[in-house]
């Protein structure tokens, strides 16, 4: 917003709303956010920005990107090798065979997010137990080199997702 005049209550709100789309594809309408409460922000000198991010912080509400990082991350999982690339550690390769297959399973399938595992909300971590060996699996995000982190992990066309599976001990 332009600070070098006061912004017209109308401009700020439709900003508000811009951003709360940007952010949550929701608008004030849908959130229910009452004129007044925008009003006030508006006078404590808050970006349209600061008032969407707070007000979904308070409704607990998850962003766009992280939705889509989340639903990248599922495909990943459950298109192991194709839509990433699944690294298995020395511990998990040297289990038999059909052990190997029910925890790429297990990985695959796997839906115990909770905010222990999951507090961004982008589904890149899991942990579970299999005859007796506690495993844990996660999501890290390179550039099309696999040089160095991605810049975007919310486009694939610049991000390689890699998939690693290990025994909790080889953490």
């Amino acid at each position: 917003m332009n600070n070098d005049k006061p912004t017209p209550f109308m401009a700020y709100r439709k900003a508000v709303d811009d951003a709360m789309l940007k952010f949550f594809g929701i608008d004030t309408g849908d959130a229910g956010i009452e004129a007044e409460l925008i009003a006030r922000a508006q006078k404590e000198g808050q970006t349209p920005e600061d008032f969407a991010c707070w007000w979904g912080d308070k409704h607990g509400l998850t962003p766009i990107i992280t939705q889509k990082i989340a639903t990248l991350n599922d495909l990943c999982r459950k298109a192991m090798g194709i839509a990433g690339r699944l690294v298995q550690t020395v511990g998990i390769s040297s289990l038999p065979p059909q052990d190997q297959s029910a925890i790429r399973q297990k990985v695959e399938t796997f839906d115990a997010f909770n905010p222990d595992n999951n507090p961004y909300g982008e589904r890149d971590f899991g942990a579970f137990d299999h005859n007796g060996h506690r495993i844990f699996w996660k999501i890290d995000y390179y550039d099309r080199t696999l040089s160095q982190g991605s810049e975007d992990l919310t486009d694939p066309q610049q991000t390689v997702r890699v998939l690693t599976i290990m025994l909790a001990s080889e953490y």
